[in-house]
């Protein structure tokens, strides 16, 4: 029998955190036009690439990868959130202009304001 061929479970268990920041780190990216999930994702792939170095320092492919993707990620997060805050303060002139218009635009569309009562006898 061949035991020598069978890897140990510190090196099993850096192969799976590599994967997991490899997929953490694509699907931050993927999601990075959604504020939260990419920088969530994105922290989480950098935090699965360090944890699969183990105490060894070196990475293997898959956790560069997650590493740099990650990295990337919470770039393009923190970047889209600026552009949308920059775009509610010069198109609406701030946030109170934003939620007026939203106001506005329910009215609009029939919803009732927030001060008036709901009629439930339409039922």
């Amino acid at each position: 029998m061949d035991y020598e061929s069978n890897k140990s479970y510190i090196e099993m268990r850096s192969a799976g955190m590599s994967v997991a920041a490899m997929v953490m780190g694509i699907l931050g990216l993927v999601m990075s036009c959604c504020v939260y999930p990419a920088i969530i994702f994105g922290s989480l792939a950098i935090i699965f690439a360090l944890l699969s170095r183990g105490g060894e320092m070196h990475t293997n492919g898959y956790a560069k990868a997650g590493l740099v993707l990650g990295i990337i990620a919470i770039i393009c997060g923190i970047l889209f959130l600026i552009y949308s805050f920059l775009t509610i303060l010069t198109q609406f002139g701030g946030l109170e202009g934003y939620l007026n218009y939203i106001e506005e635009l329910m009215q609009e569309l029939g919803y009732p304001d927030s001060s008036s009562s709901y009629d439930f006898d339409m039922l």
